[in-house]
């Protein structure tokens, strides 16, 4: 075995130490100070078995200028006579072109990062291009007691520890010089990195027990599956953790300030570096707005209240917390997300926070990014498992479902006391609500024709320049309210009330459980769509997601056709005799004519190759989900694996698209049996379980006594007096008889059992 031990190399001009197509080689306690360019370097990317230990990389230089990244997307720069390798715009202490090796024990100071792991997807060396080695794919074979500080100041999303940067011939230039290098996020499974084991299957990027202070970004991951497992980060300015796709994060350590950092200056005057000791623009944990399975796991929290951050009113004399960045911040300008962050294991230390009421806070939920695009306002989500994340507990020990406040009711689980609360003290405020037996799911609807794998090409028909996410689609509403059809209803960031309104992103995400009652009503603007395709389905197994839409007038039962699709396969859907037999069957929808209301069932289906229509085979169609630590993130199917079409037969608008005559707004009706009520969007109860004090046990009737009956005078006959008493209902809704909406008076009085056996706003309805 070769070995470079114990040397020190410092004033380089290229280099410290140098790994080219080695093997078995064993670099361990050397000293690099100085260096330009990539300190410690795995060449060309073919390097495997090597042990990397317990060296020292320091003061680090970019060759001909820093790479600054503003974004997560740069443009490529290539290989020319004043920079040999292009990647040095990004030199870093440690550059691991290859993970198939030991990188244990490391120390870096300083650097574009301090360990940089980039993407090749082919080797670097012209002469090993076409050996069939993909170094971005490879596995680690163990990453860990990594150490960096001082790291990641040139970027603004790069990390001190950074998965990321490609470094690549030109594809269709089978005899390129030139190498080209991106120091972002380039997209497509070329430029990205999917981790595969020896056998080629899918497998983990897993880096261990790292420890980041004194830097811009903790940890940055543009690859598709990762594990960070044992993680702690101090002093860091834009953010602790920043990854994306499928990522496990375990045993993570944030201490947003410790004791030195109040001694230390800016780095620097640059964008990045000049706001270290900005407490308004920093956030601990960064998530992203779609394609994300991330599950956190025991986190521990300390210094990042409003004392640590010297943020006034917290400090006397501080600046104002009027930046738009909390310890977590959602970007709410992205695209619609699917169910995709569950979290347990939270941890905060108090003392350091200032208390319990830290979780209270304006500066621990906000939300980043233009405020005018619909789908992350109303649609982001988090499960917070076991409640440590929020420090709710329930009482039925469930999980916390988090979603916007701001989306109204389509977040409200359950209107029952003790069930739901609003933090409406942080800078993006959430409704928590108790998980208990529903579900969370996601999916494309999308107006046919489609534009690719992505949304509608109806959207550019009616306005060439809209933006899908700024553009409002339609609206969504959980069956048993009234909501509103009105397209001013709501408009982000403005707060929905039962109605929640949704763009042409064609993400919709929210809870469900209609096994029983309750279900999706979708409405769209421009009227009933002619072909919506319901696709890219999240949906848990053996559940019951029901979906309604109101017809036009006129419309029957012939004109109506939903079928299922997989790849070239397709299977019928029969029509049934009721919604219940919708609720009970995969393959059947209902048209009540009366109503002029569709329902259909979406599940994670598949036709097979014998024509049957079933739950998809996970296992054997690759979609099993994401699970870590008993938490799980369901797998969401692909367009070709199943697309739930749904046809109607109807005279057009100019585009084709839409039915020319419009439908009525009505929500279908919850069904509750005679004497309930609606309590949750999928349960009926007792009116009496939406009060404070609950369902109480009647008084016992007295018993006879043997006393003399009294005599009573006769009295004069008087008019009895009607009650203005409201329904438990209209209480949380702070409804009273005498100012009740007119649409509510008109549906409920005189033709509701409920109302008219208890006497509900008996005077409103006679008047």
């Amino acid at each position: 075995v070769s070995m470079m031990t114990d040397c020190s190399v410092h004033r380089s001009y290229f280099r410290a130490i140098s790994i080219h197509d080695a093997f078995n080689l064993k670099v361990e306690r050397n000293t690099a100070f100085d260096i330009s360019g990539h300190a410690f370097y795995l060449e060309s990317g073919v390097e495997e078995y090597n042990y990397v230990q317990y060296n020292l990389a320091a003061f680090v230089h970019p060759i001909n200028g820093a790479q600054i990244m503003p974004s997560n997307v740069v443009g490529n720069t290539l290989q020319s006579d004043k920079i040999l390798v292009p990647a040095d715009h990004s030199a870093s202490g440690f550059y691991i072109s290859n993970a198939h090796n030991y990188v244990v024990g490391n120390a870096a100071s300083g650097g574009w990062a301090g360990i940089q792991f980039p993407v090749l997807p082919e080797p670097a060396d012209k002469m090993l291009r076409f050996n069939g080695v993909v170094p971005k794919d490879r596995p680690a074979l163990l990453i860990t007691g990594n150490s960096v500080h001082s790291s990641s100041w040139f970027a603004q999303n790069s990390g001190a520890v950074y998965e990321g940067g490609s470094l690549y011939w030109a594809e269709d230039d089978l005899e390129s010089e030139t190498l080209i290098y991106n120091a972002g996020r380039v997209s497509g499974e070329r430029y990205t990195r999917y981790t595969k084991d020896e056998n080629g299957n899918a497998d983990f990027f897993r880096v261990y027990n790292t420890t980041v202070w004194l830097a811009n970004i903790g940890v940055t991951g543009w690859g598709k599956r990762a594990e960070i497992n044992g993680f702690e980060v101090s002093d860091f300015q834009n953010r602790a953790i920043f990854v994306l796709f499928t990522v496990w994060m375990n045993s993570v350590v944030i201490n947003c300030r410790s004791s030195n950092a109040h001694h230390v200056p800016d780095p620097g005057s640059r964008s990045n570096e000049k706001l270290f000791n900005n407490g308004k623009s920093w956030s601990g944990f960064f998530t992203y707005d779609h394609l994300m399975k991330h599950i956190l796991t025991n986190w521990a929290v300390s210094n990042c209240g409003g004392v640590a951050r010297g943020l006034s009113p917290w400090v006397e004399g501080g600046d104002e917390d009027t930046g738009n960045s909390g310890f977590v911040t959602i970007p709410v300008n992205g695209l619609a997300p699917e169910v995709q962050l569950v979290s347990s294991g939270m941890t905060y230390d108090w003392d350091s926070l200032g208390g319990e009421e830290f979780v209270n806070e304006s500066i621990f939920f906000a939300a980043s990014g233009s405020d005018n695009l619909y789908s992350m306002q109303y649609q982001s989500n988090w499960e917070d498992s076991d409640g440590s994340w929020t420090n709710r507990v329930s009482a039925t020990n469930t999980s916390t479902v988090m979603g916007p406040a701001r989306a109204g009711y389509w977040w409200h689980l359950d209107s029952r006391p003790g069930k739901c609360e609003i933090r409406d003290g942080w800078k993006f405020p959430q409704t928590l609500c108790d998980k208990d037996d529903r579900h969370l799911g996601s999916m494309f609807t999308v107006v046919m024709p489609q534009v690719n794998q992505q949304g509608s090409a109806v959207l550019a028909m009616l306005d060439p320049n809209a933006n899908a996410r700024k553009t409002r689609q339609g609206s969504m509403t959980h069956f048993g309210l009234m909501g509103d059809s009105s397209v001013t209803t709501c408009t982000p960031p403005q707060t929905c009330g039962e109605t929640t309104a949704r763009s042409w992103d064609p993400d919709l995400t929210g809870p469900y459980n209609h096994e029983q009652y309750g279900g999706w009503y979708l409405a769209f603007d421009e009227g009933t769509p002619t072909h919506l395709s319901i696709q890219k389905i999240q949906l848990d197994d053996d559940t019951t997601m029901i979906q309604a839409m109101t017809l036009p007038p006129g419309t029957s039962s012939g004109d109506i056709s939903i079928y299922a699709a997989s790849r070239s396969r397709t299977y019928y859907f029969a029509s049934a005799t009721s919604l219940t037999e919708v609720r009970s069957n995969i393959d059947k929808y209902y048209y009540d004519d009366a109503t002029n209301t569709l329902y259909w069932r979406v599940i994670a289906g598949y036709v097979n190759n014998d024509g049957t229509y079933d739950w998809i085979d996970r296992a054997a169609q690759g979609v099993s989900g994401f699970s870590r630590e008993g938490l799980h993130v369901t797998a969401t199917t692909s367009k070709n694996q199943l697309q739930i079409n749904i046809k109607v037969n109807c005279a057009t608008d100019v585009t084709g698209a839409f039915c020319e005559t419009k439908p009525s707004f009505l929500v279908p009706e919850m069904g509750c049996p005679d004497g309930q009520v609606m309590v949750a969007i999928d349960k009926c109860g007792l009116p009496c379980e939406l009060l404070q004090e609950g369902c109480s046990t009647p008084p016992p009737t007295p018993s006879p006594t043997s006393a003399a009956p009294t005599s009573v005078e006769p009295t004069t006959p008087s008019c009895l007096i009607c009650s203005d008493e409201a329904t438990p209902w209209m209480i949380t809704k702070n409804f009273e008889c005498p100012t009740a909406p007119n649409w509510l008076i008109n549906k409920k009085c005189n033709k509701d059992d409920v109302w008219i056996n208890n006497k509900y706003c008996e005077q409103r309805c006679q008047a």
